[in-house]
């Protein structure tokens, strides 16, 4: 009986390596598709979008397989329920396509300041912390503080300004950010990040 289980047992995984592989295939290809087909229209571009959808279908699907495998409660209606309400790209593609998205702009935001460090090609260098904390200072206010085109978002950190916030507003160019977001892009970079005018005047 001890070859039989063994043997049983190297076909169970088999089966299941097998399995695996075939939604992951599977999820990689529809994923490329529709990954190739948002890309396209948007800024990310086809071939980029490609590669995130490929990557994030083959996880999808590698998880989708592993809730099947494990019993968990995913009928046909719940998955496709959950297409169609955007459920399932909300909780299981939206982060694998965050998360391939982080690694290529670390990569390429690492790269580009090795260079520019190397070869000195950056025009403006960030400030000091002395300059930047004699720019001026506020807490936000909903009926205040809207920026020119009635906007309460950091264009940083992409979140909506709380009521009492600390923000900053540039003085050149009057572009409203939260105060930690524009310090840190400040002591890096000493232009605003949203028109690239020169914050010293």
């Amino acid at each position: 009986m001890g070859e039989a289980g063994f043997v049983v047992k190297v076909l169970k995984q088999s089966l299941f390596a097998g399995f695996t592989c075939i939604f992951a295939l599977g999820g990689a290809f529809v994923g490329a598709i529709t990954g190739a087909i948002t890309g396209q229209t948007t800024e990310t571009g086809f071939v980029r979008g490609a590669g995130i959808g490929t990557l994030a279908g083959a996880i999808l699907a590698i998880e989708l397989s592993e809730s099947l495998l494990n019993g968990d409660s995913l009928s046909k209606i719940d998955i496709i329920g959950s297409l169609v309400n955007g459920k399932i790209f909300l909780e299981w593609v939206s982060p694998a396509m965050l998360k391939a998205y982080q690694w290529q702009t670390s990569a390429f935001e690492t790269s580009y300041r090795e260079i520019s460090d190397i070869f000195d090609i950056d025009g403006t260098k960030g400030l000091s912390s002395n300059y930047i904390n004699k720019l001026p200072q506020f807490k936000f206010s909903t009926t205040k503080n809207m920026d020119q085109f009635g906007e309460n978002i950091c264009s940083i950190c992409l979140q909506d300004f709380s009521e009492d916030d600390s923000a900053r507003r540039l003085p050149r160019c009057k572009h409203l950010f939260h105060l930690n977001c524009i310090d840190e892009w400040l002591v890096i970079q000493g232009s605003c990040p949203i028109c690239r005018e020169d914050v010293l005047c």
